[in-house]
């Protein structure tokens, strides 16, 4: 009984250390299997950064009796430098596509980790084959000063890599701690979420390092260091796949509306749930990608936030979305041959909001779709676009109610009163009862169009 007691007692205090305030209930039911795999995946990165780290302290002269603590200074200094930039040009590029795109982009974060953890630890070996093997005229070229060694700007690369790695992690860490600090029922709390990840974090890197500790010395030959090298990458990737995989979001992105129109469409009320929709995501996947369902093959591109550059621009098509702050138009080098897969581009217009993004998105899906399952060998845009239009208008509310049926969230979003005064015509989206739609979000687009007349392409 005593035994039982201190047990029972023990694992209390683990769980009250470890574990967020009033699990379960305070946290999405996802949760715990992703800790354990992250847990996992942590400890193999951490393995691997150790022999990362010995190479790059190698780099800057640790061992070498002719190095100077000036030129390790340096060495810093550029390498700082190199983070730096990248960091800024990131996330100008990025930047507004890490949160919807959070699965994506925390695989791609783990990806390019373990990338400078293998440049890091290949440095030493890729300096000396360079020395012995690349021709004179190579050295001498004006872009690799025949002063500097390749060890310098292969550690100013995965200094870069590095720096895209933080960029596309903090972004996408973000959107899963907020997924999962939002429960079925009842409130989460981020910050509490966000220390105990924090705690759990540190045990394991600790464990990683006294393990590491232990068995550094024995890793003394290129052979047995590369050997170990690549388990670590190759566990680490495939646990990361497998732990993103299996996170269950609830909020809408380009992929997952997509996957969620078709299975509406599919007339199976049973499959329009997060949970099946997750088991159909493509991790390493464009969000322009229109998939089918149950496939999952791509049968369109659709890419949100175009310019009329990328476009041909047909004035009976641009009549039809006159009255909505979009237009949906085709690529000039795409075409509506039988057999092909069109891209599409939705153009916004000035005063659009995330419920115009997901009207237009789900409309490019259902003209898409139409288009695959046609049996005949041409049409032209605009009879698929006023078809597509006829069959979306009768099933977007039923859609709507039926995502939120699902328990997809939704959050209260309204049309801009100051743009509906000003232009007339625009016929803001249908909301959910209690002026409620579904939160769609993508990358803010940098072309936005701030007046239209579908008269000027008439000339």
């Amino acid at each position: 009984m005593g035994d039982n007691t201190s047990r029972a007692s023990f694992l209390s205090f683990v769980a009250k250390v470890f574990l967020p305030a009033g699990y379960p209930r305070s946290v999405s039911p996802d949760y715990l299997r992703y800790q354990m795999l992250n847990a996992a995946q942590a400890f193999c990165s951490s393995l691997a950064t150790l022999l990362s780290l010995r190479a790059t302290l190698e780099g800057y002269g640790v061992g070498n009796a002719s190095a100077s603590s000036t030129n390790a200074l340096l060495l810093t200094i550029v390498q700082n430098i190199s983070n730096r930039l990248t960091i800024i040009i990131a996330a100008f590029f990025f930047g507004s596509s890490l949160f919807p795109e959070a699965k994506t982009y925390h695989f791609l974060a783990d990806l390019l980790s373990d990338v400078t953890i293998v440049i890091d630890t290949l440095s030493p070996l890729l300096a000396s084959l360079y020395e012995a093997h690349v021709p004179n005229f190579i050295t001498a070229l004006p872009f690799l000063p025949p002063t500097v060694p390749l060890r310098v700007y292969t550690l100013c690369f995965s200094a870069s890599i590095r720096a895209l790695c933080s960029v596309t992690a903090s972004g996408s860490k973000t959107a899963f701690k907020m997924h999962f600090a939002t429960p079925l029922e009842g409130t989460g709390d981020v910050g509490d979420l966000n220390a105990k990840n924090s705690s759990k974090v540190t045990v394991v890197a600790l464990l990683g390092m006294l393990i590491g500790t232990m068995t550094m010395p024995y890793l003394t030959t290129p052979w047995s260091t590369y050997t170990v090298l690549f388990f670590m990458v190759f566990f680490h990737l495939l646990i990361n796949y497998i732990a993103v995989r299996g996170v269950i979001f609830r909020s809408l992105n380009r992929q997952r509306a997509c996957l969620a129109w078709m299975a509406f469409k599919s007339k199976c009320d049973s499959i329009n749930t997060p949970t099946y929709l997750a088991s159909l995501e493509h991790i390493l996947i464009s969000s322009d990608t229109i998939l089918d369902l149950p496939s999952g093959t791509a049968i369109g591109r659709c890419s949100m936030g175009s310019s009329f550059r990328a476009c041909n621009p047909d004035p009976d098509v641009m009549e039809i979305f006159q009255q909505k702050h979009y237009v949906i138009c085709l690529d000039k080098k795409s075409s509506l041959c039988f057999g092909t897969k069109p891209h599409f581009h939705i153009l916004l217009k000035d005063g659009y909001n995330s419920a115009d993004q997901l009207h237009a998105w789900i409309l490019a899906c259902e003209v898409t779709r139409l288009f695959a399952f046609m049996k005949t060998k041409k049409i032209g845009l605009k009879t698929l676009m006023q078809e597509a239009l006829t069959t979306f208008n009768e099933d977007y509310l039923s859609f709507l109610e039926d995502l939120h049926k699902n328990g997809w969230i939704t959050v209260t979003v309204t049309a801009d009163e100051s743009t509906i005064k000003k232009n007339s015509e625009y016929q803001p989206p249908p909301l959910l009862p209690g002026s409620q739609i579904i939160s769609f979000t993508s990358g803010a687009t940098r072309n936005v169009m701030i007046s239209f007349s579908s008269t000027q392409y008439n000339k």
